[in-house]
């Protein structure tokens, strides 16, 4: 007689050897062989995925990188323009400014003695050129005017435009 052991053993022995020969005829390996596959596939599949995750997001960082440094070229750029905007507003205020004063002092200096024409001569300044329009009552004063205009600090030339009343 057996023992309920090595009658349990011999069934257990018997299924092993069924199913061997089972997924032997199959080729099929047995899941005492099969989960040891499973393992290695399941670990090579995750390492094909962390390989691709991790390219993806080298990509994408590289991405941001290359977009961070556009980003800061075109940001210098911008402040590179907005400084030459506000320098060439600088330069023409000064500009402006400069012409202003020397229309100031050809006035003072032109129109300095009694005998000045002030209100028949108007003075104006571009770029340290000067001006004078209007008319005089003869040549004299009209070259007293033209000289007096070119002796001040700053006239490149004069323009005379004066005319001599009859």
């Amino acid at each position: 007689m057996t023992t309920p052991q090595s009658y349990l053993a011999k069934k257990a022995a018997k299924k092993v050897a069924k199913a061997t020969l089972h997924h032997a005829a199959h080729g099929t390996a047995t899941k005492a062989k099969r989960q040891p596959i499973r393992s290695v596939t399941l670990l090579g599949v995750g390492a094909l995925l962390g390989a691709l995750v991790a390219t993806v997001l080298a990509r994408r960082r590289a991405a941001n990188v290359e977009a961070d440094r556009i980003a800061e070229e075109a940001r210098i750029a911008a402040e590179r323009a907005d400084q030459e905007r506000a320098s060439a507003r600088h330069e023409e205020r000064r500009r402006q400014a400069d012409d202003r004063t020397l229309t100031d002092r050809v006035k003072s200096e032109i129109f300095r003695p009694a005998d000045a024409p002030k209100g028949d001569v108007v003075v104006d300044s571009e770029n340290g050129v000067v001006h004078l329009r209007g008319s005089v009552a003869n040549a004299t004063l009209r070259d007293r005017l033209v000289t007096s205009a070119r002796g001040v600090d700053g006239v490149a030339r004069v323009e005379d435009l004066l005319k001599i009343r009859d």
